[in-house]
């Protein structure tokens, strides 16, 4: 089991602030903050790092558990970067955004995939221990 409370913790931190920040961006009053938007993506990179460090040990189970928060957090990244896109000031934040969108998409599909899914499916299971017993070390080259 993986460190599920960590993960819960990091998740909904960065749903807080990426919230907190796209309201103030639509906001008319808004003034650019470029220091929140900077911990909020270091926040995002550190989940991004955790998530992969744990990845071998996260469960069915854990997934449960912070699944939906993860989806609910790549949807807000995702509308805060739509609003974030409409202000020229921002500008330099967005592609560092999309991508840490990106690399969160790709790792909750992983882990669905790979450490939810693929347990259960015999067929996966079958092939991929064919292939654990191949030495690659003695293919031609």
């Amino acid at each position: 089991m993986c460190q599920t409370q960590v993960i819960s913790r990091h998740i909904g931190r960065i749903g807080r602030l990426s919230y907190d920040r796209r309201l103030r961006i639509v906001s008319p009053l808004f003034v650019e903050k470029r220091g929140e938007l900077t911990r909020l993506l270091h926040e995002v990179d550190k989940l991004s790092d955790h998530l992969h460090d744990e990845f071998a040990t996260i469960t069915e189970e854990d997934y449960r558990m912070f699944g939906p928060e993860l989806k609910i957090v790549i949807s807000t990244l995702k509308d805060l970067r739509r609003a974030s896109l409409t202000r020229a000031e921002l500008k330099p934040y967005n592609d560092r955004m999309r991508q840490q969108i990106t690399d969160l998409e790709e790792l909750d599909h992983d882990i669905k995939v790979f450490r939810v899914d693929a347990p259960q499916n015999k067929e996966l299971q079958t092939t991929m221990s064919m292939l654990s017993g191949l030495d690659f070390t003695k293919l031609p080259k």
